[in-house]
């Protein structure tokens, strides 16, 4: 992880580990995905590759681990808009919850399927007992009663990878698939829109990296895809692409963040892998006028940069997240 405090222009390491053998560093971590607190701005979750849970709640300035997610490859995390101390995270097959400040953990589900496994998780801005977890084949689960029942809700027959509940609208929800666009559900799960835009406006648009929303400007979304970085200021309904440096489809972009306070900053990273997702190189781009014209920074390590996000009080503050493959 690394933190910048001028808008991107210098970024610093935040690893500090404290332990009861002293500072260790979490360097080296293979992060998975960052998720907010979105009651309290200065705390975040990692979730990682193989090696558990880690949560800051100063900024990135100290970091703990929790000891009951140790080793776990965590795919989905989800913090409750009302208590901060209920948490939910799934691994591969099973979903825990604590309501005590990650002290202690059960189990509320587990997915028998071998061929089956979680990949993201949400609550319901319009009612924090609704959680919903996405599974990669095509499931969607919701439970209404704070992860004491569960039902499948949708069965989409394709690959899902990301599941969000918008803050700004609550009861909306979006899923991005593998390979077959954006879908906007307006009514908790019950009915679901295709939002897909035609492969002949952008190739390779279907194609996922990241779903993101604009924490602060209602309607606006982000689709990171093979083609590049498009953008719906309608909630999906129409959709327009940025004029990047490279040609569309040319690089991944796995991470993007827009100033809440000035749409008109945009940070993105575009990376190049070789054979067997082997990594060659990152670029940082950053672009102080809605994408007309961008500025390209070198990356402070040579591993695969996944996720950019900027502190909601502070948007000269923004962090940005390493792993070592995708």
């Amino acid at each position: 992880m690394y933190r910048s405090s001028d808008k991107g222009e210098a970024l610093s390491s935040i690893s500090a580990f404290p332990s009861t053998k002293g500072v260790l560093s979490i360097a080296g971590l293979k992060v998975f995905r960052v998720y907010t607190d979105p009651s309290d701005p200065n705390a975040m979750y990692v979730t990682t590759r193989g090696q558990g849970l880690f949560y800051t709640y100063n900024n990135g300035d100290s970091w703990q681990s929790v000891t009951a997610m140790a080793g776990k490859f965590l795919y989905g995390l989800a913090v409750d808009p009302e208590d901060k101390c209920t948490i939910y995270v799934a691994d591969e097959s099973h979903i825990y919850k604590t309501d005590d400040c990650s002290r202690t953990w059960k189990m509320i589900y587990t997915e028998e399927r071998t061929s089956e496994r979680f990949v993201a998780l949400a609550i319901d801005f319009k009612d924090n007992k609704s959680i919903y977890v996405a599974q990669l084949g095509g499931d969607i689960l919701a439970s209404r009663d704070a992860g004491k029942s569960w039902k499948t809700i949708k069965r989409f027959g394709f690959y899902l990878q990301q599941l969000i509940a918008d803050p700004l609208t609550p009861g909306r929800l979006y899923l991005g698939t593998y390979r077959n666009g954006l879908y906007r559900s307006d009514d908790q799960g019950k009915t679901w829109s295709d939002l897909s835009y035609g492969e002949g406006v952008f190739s390779g648009g279907k194609e996922f990296y990241r779903l993101i929303l604009n924490p602060a400007k209602k309607d606006n979304i982000y689709w990171l895809c093979k083609y590049g970085i498009l953008y719906s200021e309608d909630a999906g309904l129409s959709w327009s692409d940025y004029k990047l440096l490279s040609p569309p489809g040319s690089v991944n972009i796995y991470a993007f963040a827009v100033n809440p306070k000035d749409p008109k900053q945009i940070y993105y990273t575009g990376t190049i892998l070789g054979e067997n997702n082997t990594h060659v190189r990152s670029t940082f781009y950053k672009s102080t006028d809605g994408g007309v014209n961008w500025v390209t920074k070198k990356l402070p390590t040579n591993t695969i940069p996944n996720a950019i996000l900027i502190h909601p009080n502070d948007p000269n503050v923004l962090f940005m997240s390493f792993t070592t493959f995708q």
